[in-house]
């Protein structure tokens, strides 16, 4: 390389500003080299004018380069600090709000109606929903038969009959017509009551469940009954 042969010609020590691999050189390591071929030559008489004229060439683009990745990092840094403090206040806007999280558990507290949210591929098929203890043992399921694809509520029904109030994991198992397992994506509706700052963002709470921001897929506005047209 033009770099090593500069150094060996002149014989001037370069004392390296951080750690690179051998053989590559710095925007200063080679200012410290270029200024060296300027010092001990004739300027009148240049030694190899083609090679040095190469060498001003690629100082300059290294600088340029030099430059922009410079530019780039303060603007990537700027980006990161900008969508913190969005996180942030989002974060922030969802306490003490119900909001829809990925997740597959679901709050039994005995009331009617009660269902989950589920995301269920391609044109659905039949159903079967079990719910699970905090041992991961199955105590309550029932058939919901057919299902379409797409978000889907689905009650609780008997799957919860003799179950205490509480918290329970449920999964919904799909099947298409020939019997052919469907993917299903589940949902975990709750209350959000504390918040967390930790180095991967803040982080929700709703009673000992832990949910990263990054999984909330809305939030759940509770309309007013008496509020009506």
């Amino acid at each position: 390389m033009i770099y090593t042969d500069m150094a060996a010609t002149y014989g001037q020590p370069i004392q390296a500003t951080d750690a690179r691999a051998p053989g590559h050189l710095g925007k200063e390591e080679f200012l410290q080299l270029l200024v060296a071929q300027l010092r001990h030559q004739d300027p009148l008489n240049p030694s190899n004018p083609e090679e040095f004229a190469a060498q001003l060439a690629q100082f300059s683009s290294l600088e340029q380069l030099i430059n922009v990745n410079e530019n780039i990092q303060a603007q990537t840094e700027t980006n990161t600090l900008m969508a913190t403090a969005l996180n942030n206040t989002a974060a922030v806007g969802v306490l003490g709000k119900s909001v829809l999280v990925i997740g597959d558990t679901v709050d039994v507290t005995g009331a009617a109606g009660e269902s989950v949210t589920v995301g269920v591929a391609g044109q659905g098929g039949v159903a079967t929903l079990d719910i699970y203890d905090a041992n991961g043992e199955k105590v309550g399921s029932r058939q919901v038969g057919p299902v379409d694809g797409g978000r889907q509520e689905i009650e609780l029904g008997s799957a919860t009959d003799g179950l205490a109030p509480g918290r329970y994991r449920y999964e919904l198992h799909v099947n298409d017509l020939s019997g052919e397992p469907v993917q299903v994506q589940t949902f975990t509706r709750t209350r959000v009551d504390g918040l967390r700052y930790g180095p991967q963002g803040p982080v929700l709470f709703s009673g000992d469940l832990e949910i990263p921001l990054a999984d909330v897929v809305e939030i759940i506005v509770q309309q007013d009954p008496s509020n009506t047209l």
